[in-house]
């Protein structure tokens, strides 16, 4: 086979593997709904450090404050902003806080919980290999003496409650990088290793938290929905409804991304003056989806709304509009 046949032959089944990939996966709702079930009001402490890297701590501690505050359903304070509050500097460099010290910060400030921990090893490792320089056919033929550099961070991260001083959560974190470089290139030092490192550590402690605390769905209101496989595929996102002449069922799809065994969800629709016009109480499960439809037909115009409670928490709210 030459290599434009075997090209030809790799776009077909790449073209074939794509649309049995479409007929399988369900497309998610368009709509994203992170419910926190606790409050999630935290601030992240100075990270202790005992590795032999100087700064270690600080740059965890930093990553974990900025993966915080880009994690959705959680509310950062700065540790100015915790210090502001209480009228004095009360958070130093301390790694673990004790339970008196967490339960003064959470009664003065309102801080539902704090996260902190120790950096306790920097692995730093480097050694020979190579690299390739020249490719033909799909294979190296020309190999390069080269340096591999890698680091490697260990810590461990806790959350507290800053209302009582317990522990919910320990988390233990190894977070690596490597790099490899043509021999003889400039090395410019391992801070952007460390850091890189650092930075996984601290998408760890964004992920526990929200997998903790939160609890996520995808939903979208539709005038049609086709079953496929476990799950529904909405067509024709919609908020607009006809009691008559035109799409009379609003149809809900939810897909619960990431939910607790036997959470509890409550679908309520409202009319105009709040009234609710039905209610449905349910108990859903990690992957599950789930269909909840209102026949519009018959009902006055004006506006509606559908909204969404997981464990009598508010998910969301969607509003939508019945025309005669």
């Amino acid at each position: 086979m030459d290599s434009t046949k075997g090209m030809l032959f790799a776009v077909v089944i790449g073209i074939a593997l794509l649309s049995a990939l479409a007929a399988w996966v369900i497309p998610e709702p368009p709509q994203r709904a992170v419910v926190s079930m606790d409050r999630l009001d935290v601030v992240v402490l100075p990270f202790a450090n005992s590795s032999s890297w100087a700064g270690a701590g600080d740059t965890v501690g930093a990553r974990t404050q900025a993966r915080l505050v880009q994690a959705p359903g959680i509310e950062v304070y700065s540790r100015a902003e915790i210090d502001a509050l209480l009228g004095e500097q009360v958070i130093s460099g301390i790694g673990f806080l004790d339970p008196d010290t967490a339960a003064r910060i959470g009664s003065l400030t309102g801080v539902a919980r704090l996260v902190g921990g120790m950096v306790y090893s920097v692995q730093f490792v480097e050694h020979d290999t190579t690299i390739c320089d020249a490719w033909e056919d799909g294979e190296c033929v020309t190999f390069i003496a080269a340096i591999e550099r890698s680091v490697r961070l260990l810590a461990q991260i806790y959350v507290m409650d800053a209302m009582t001083g317990r522990i919910e959560t320990v988390i233990d974190s190894a977070g690596e990088e490597v790099t490899v470089t043509r021999m003889g290139t400039r090395f410019l030092g391992a801070d952007e290793l460390i850091a890189a490192a650092a930075d996984a550590v601290a998408a760890d402690v964004a992920s526990t938290l929200t997998d903790t605390y939160t609890r996520e769905l995808r939903y979208g209101v539709y005038s049609t929905v086709e079953p496929k496989r476990s799950g529904y595929v909405g067509r024709e996102e919609t908020s607009r409804f006809y009691s008559s002449g035109g799409p009379s069922r609003a149809n809900l799809v939810i897909h619960c991304t990431r939910v607790k065994i036997d959470d509890e969800m409550s679908i309520i629709w409202l009319d105009g003056e709040s009234q609710v016009i039905r209610e449905v109480a349910d108990v859903v499960r990690q992957g599950e989806w789930r269909l909840y439809s209102l026949d519009v037909a018959g009902l006055a115009a004006g506006r509606y709304a559908v909204i969404g409670f997981l464990n009598g928490v508010k998910a969301f709210e969607k509003p939508f509009a019945v025309e005669p």
